[in-house]
Order: structure tokens, then sequence, then C-alpha cells
């Protein structure tokens, strides 16, 4: 399908340049697998920490170094002792849109925000396998009505989207570029990218999924949408702060039998100019990654070809946005994801394989065999495995000292305002204040938000009720598509009841599923949580008086995924808002996520 080829220069070190990946890398012919030394150990039994049998030999690569003059006799090695192993699939969470680089020995990766704070997560790996959150791009997008849900303003399904990450090795500087739908074009720009602060740029001129492109001293852009492939020069403005066109815009390939057709990627290897996006073909829904490629970026005639149309991790939905990153040791691997339903859109590694000059993705057998367009077997990844755990989602007793941040797992659902929250206020408690009367709990501020993980996990508060006001509502919400939650509910009389409820987007619900006949006391303390099973779609709620003895409450809820709703998978919210009167308190004693 659309598979044009002509002849291709081996890809060697002389030439090879991949955007953002630290500069001027290694050569390589394609990922290798380690090999099994006895031929008969099956794919489902790789373990972590599994030793290979052959150890990389010394590498140039390992940290960021000039081209050689000329193409190396040796190959990279294709096996590591300890060698990382990726399942399918990779990360169970909801972190679509991403884009990779590797500077030295170091990988990061950003993800699309869409209305959280802080937006755009930094994360960090050493081995492709196990990521870390890092940072963030900003604390706030923007002070208006739309992050403040003020004027019926709000940033659900749009906010920050697609985040272009790059580094440049001449300054020094990482650059994300993303656009936001209500407020145009962002570039932020920083020196240190795990601890740094960040300068934004910005302009309304509009870049849909943007891919950034750094050569010779400039700053393009690359958006494909609409079956059109454009790139712009760009300059960044640093007594205005603001991102201007140099040039006009310039349009370089175009579609043709495909729908979707967006999220581009760009990256010059060995003389040629590779582009990804992503498609599905027009008689069918099929996330499809495809290539394109050229000689010349400008003016230079383009070649396409399908590099993965396939499903992923016994799933038969496509796995398919994402680019490239090539190791300290010369090997290629593609970054890609997948529509997962109420979970969202989860990432998986694959590996690379060039043939006849395109990187084909798909993975390797413990044989060396390679299956295109497939990913469902473990695969041991040729990088030493970094003995890190993943830190996405993760528990909190809300300790905190006088000016500490929040652990980077946690967002708001838009601006926070800071006045009506603390963790100092009362230590070892989240404390939520409200601060105004809303229709429902899409309208309020300070719900604190975690992803979920799959394929199932539970989500754990302790909530105390003293400062609840009538009318107000407090506990832990699962929000997907449509949102269900479980907590505690103050009435007229100031009397506080536990609940169970689920309501449709940005609506109040009509009437509670459960609630219990005998009110709390006035100060009670409730244990309360969400089970989630991804594979059945559902989730079910339950509380405990005791912190020991468990009762399923209400009904199951149905998880989904939706674009024009909240545009994410399911995340737990600990929430509080008021229904009559502002300034009623609830108080979280811990979060835990199993």
């Amino acid at each position: 399908m659309g598979d044009r080829k002509r002849s291709f220069r081996a890809l060697g070190a002389a030439a090879i340049m991949a955007l953002g990946l630290g500069g001027i890398l290694s050569a390589c012919n394609g990922s290798k697998p380690v090999e099994n030394p006895e031929g008969t150990l099956p794919p489902s039994s790789v373990t972590p920490g599994q030793e290979a049998d052959v150890t990389p030999g010394q590498q140039e690569g390992a940290t960021v170094t000039p081209a050689p003059t000329k193409k190396p006799d040796a190959t990279p090695t294709s096996g590591v002792k300890n060698p990382a192993v990726v399942s399918y699939p990779t990360l169970y969470a909801d972190i679509p849109d991403l884009d990779i680089i590797r500077v030295g020995e170091d990988y990061y990766m950003t993800s699309t925000t869409m209305n959280l704070c802080p937006g755009v997560p930094v994360m960090k790996s050493k081995d492709l396998v196990h990521w870390q959150i890092v940072n963030y791009v900003y604390d706030v997008l923007e002070e208006d009505d739309y992050g403040r849900l003020e004027n019926g303003q709000d940033m659900y399904a749009r906010g920050s989207w697609a985040a272009s990450l790059r580094y440049d090795e001449a300054s020094g500087l990482f650059y994300v570029g993303f656009m936001s739908n209500n407020h145009g074009f962002y570039i932020y720009t920083t020196d240190d990218i795990e601890n740094g602060t960040w300068k934004k740029y910005h302009t309304n001129a509009w870049y849909h999924d943007p891919g950034l492109f750094l050569e010779d001293g400039k700053l393009y852009v690359l958006s494909a949408s609409g079956g059109s492939c454009t790139l712009q020069e760009l300059m960044l403005d640093d007594a205005t702060g603001t991102v201007k066109q140099a040039g006009p815009s310039r349009k370089l390939f175009s579609a043709s039998g495909w729908s979707l057709w967006e999220g581009a990627h760009v990256y010059k290897i060995d003389g040629y100019y590779y582009v990804c996006i992503i498609a599905s073909p027009t008689d069918r829904w099929m996330r499809t990654q495809l290539c394109y490629r050229s000689e010349d970026l400008l003016t230079g005639d383009w070649e396409e070809k399908v590099i993965y149309q396939g499903g992923s991790g016994g799933v038969s939905a496509g796995l398919a946005q994402g680019g490239l990153v090539q190791t300290q040791f010369g090997d290629w691997y593609g970054f890609l994801f997948q529509d997962r339903g109420g979970i969202g859109r989860v990432p998986s590694i694959v590996a690379v394989e060039w043939q006849d000059g395109w990187p084909v993705m798909g993975t390797y057998a413990l044989n060396g065999k390679f299956f295109a367009s497939e990913s469902s077997m473990a695969m041991r990844i040729n990088l030493p495995d970094s003995k890190e755990e993943s830190y996405f989602v993760g528990d909190d007793t809300f300790d905190y000292a006088e000016g500490e941040k929040l652990k980077p797992v946690w967002q708001w659902n838009h601006n926070p305002v800071d006045s009506c929250w603390s963790v100092t206020e009362q230590p070892g408690f989240l404390t939520l204040t409200t601060d105004r009367v809303v229709g429902n709990i899409y309208e309020a501020h300070n719900s604190l938000t975690q992803r979920t993980v799959g394929p199932r996990c539970e989500t754990e508060t302790k909530l105390s009720v003293a400062g609840l006001k009538s009318g107000d509502y407090a506990g832990i919400c699962a929000m997907s598509d449509q949102y269900g939650m479980i907590g505690v509910y103050c009435d007229e009389n100031g009397d506080k009841y536990l609940f169970q409820a689920d309501g449709k987007f940005k609506t109040a619900f009509e009437s509670m599923n459960a609630e219990t006949e005998e009110p709390l006391s006035e100060d009670a303390q409730v244990w309360l949580k969400i089970s989630y099973d991804f594979g059945a779609s559902r989730a079910v709620f339950s509380y405990s008086l005791d912190g020991e003895n468990w009762t399923d409450f209400g009904k199951q809820f149905a998880l989904g995924f939706s674009t024009s709703t909240t545009f994410m998978g399911t995340r737990s919210w600990l929430f509080c808002y008021a229904t009559k009167e502002a300034g009623g308190t609830a108080a979280f004693d811990y979060y835990k996520v199993r």
C-alpha cells in the first residue's frame, strides 16, 4: 500500500542526524534482539533481568559526539547484559500523542495535557521501558476565562495538544511546541529539561499537531492536516515572547487514499528527510503509521510507505502516532499509541528494522526473526534495565513542607485557585475549600486528579467531613466520557450522608444511585474506593467506616472514551464542590493506587 521503493544507502554514522536525539548519533542497520543461547525459550517467558549472552563493545554515542568522517567498519552491538524487557502495552495508562528524544543516555518524552495543570508532562527513562515524570512545561497555560472555568468557558477536549519535543545541541536548549485550540501555537524553551523553568513564546497562527525540526541553525514546524503537509520556518522573539514566521509556508506533500492523516514527526537520517504521520484507510478505521521520505526537504519528491499497520497486545485496534529514537548503541525504536477504550490512548515501544531504507516497525522474537506490524510477544530492548519503577501514578499521604510542590503525578482540573487548597493548613491532609456555587463537578475549581492504570487498579482515599456545608459534595470520582462518584453529601439540615451517583458530561446527576439511610456523625471519617476493570470496561464503588470492612455501594459505572467530551482516558478525581453556599471544606488524609 503506497510502497514505492528505490535504492537507499546503507545507514551509517557518516551522515546520520536524527533531530532531537541529542545531535549527531551513531549509525545502525536496525534494532536487533538479544539472541537466546539455547534457542528454546518461548517469548512469553522473557523476564526482566535475564542476561544476554553478549555484552556491548565500547561505543561512541553513549554521549553526543561529532560525526565521524567515514562510515565505521563495525555495526553497533546486538546485545547488552540485563536488558530491559518490554510487554504490550508498554505503559498501560493514558499517555497519548507522545514525542520522544534521546540526549546522551537519557530519554525524554512529552504528551498531550488538554485542560490539566500543570501541563505537558516531561517523562524520563534510561531503558525506554520504565518512565518517571520529572517536570512539566508550564504550571498554568493562561490566566483567562478558559483556564479559570469562568463565564461559561472551559478547556475540556481542548487545551494543549500533541507536544513536539526537540533538543538543539548547539545551543543546549530543549524546545517544546504545541497547539491550544483556544489560544494558538506555543513554543517553550529551557536549558534544563528536568529541573529548569521554561520560557514561553506564542502566536495566533495554527499548526495542527506540530512537528518541530531544527537544521543549520533554523527552526521549522511541520503540520499535517486536511490532507496537506506544510513546512514553516519560525523565529523566536525574546523581546516580545512571540513566535514569528520567517518567509512563506511551503506545501511538502499531500495525502492520497487516507483519512485522519495528522501527527507529523520529522527526522533527517543519512541524507534523507523522514516524516512519520498517523492515518487511517478511507474504507475502514485502523490507526496506521505512515512514513514519507525525500532527499530534499523543500523541493524534493516524496515517497510513501506503511511502516506499521496492525494491532498490539492482543487488541486489534491500530497502533500509531509517534516517532523514532536511536539508542546510544545505535539501535532504533519507535513509540506509538493505541486506543484502549476507557483507559484511554496507551503507548508502546516497538522495534525498528531498516528495510530498503525504510524504518519498518514491529517486534523481534528471541531467535532474531522480525515480525513487521506485530507487537504482542514480550521483547528484549537492547538497553540495560534501569531497575527503576515507572512513576506516572502514585500514593500520597499529603505530608508536605511549606512551599513544597505536590508530587508530579498530580494535576489539577483547569487552573487551581491556590487560596482554596492546602497541604499544610492541616498537616498530613489535602484540604479543598469551595470558592463558589456551581451546577456540577465539571464547573468546580480545585479537583485534583491522577491517571488510572490498566488492566485493573484501585484508587482509595480517606475523607474527613466536619467542614462540609449544606449543599456540598465531596469524595472521589471516576472521570471518563461520563462520570461516576462516591462520597459524602451534606443536606439542607447539615446532615451528612454517604452517596453514589453518576452523570453525563457537563451536567449534574439527576438522582443518586444510592444513599445511606442514617446520617454520619458530624465529624465522621469515611474510606472511599473505586475499583477499575478496564477489560470489562467498568468501575465498582465501595466505602468503609473503619478502613477494614468494605461495602460495595451504588451501581457499576461503564467506562468510556470520547473525543467530544473530555478526550481523555479515565482518571480519578478528589473533589469538593458547593451547590448552595461557598466556604465548605473537605479534608483528604491519603490517596492510594493499587
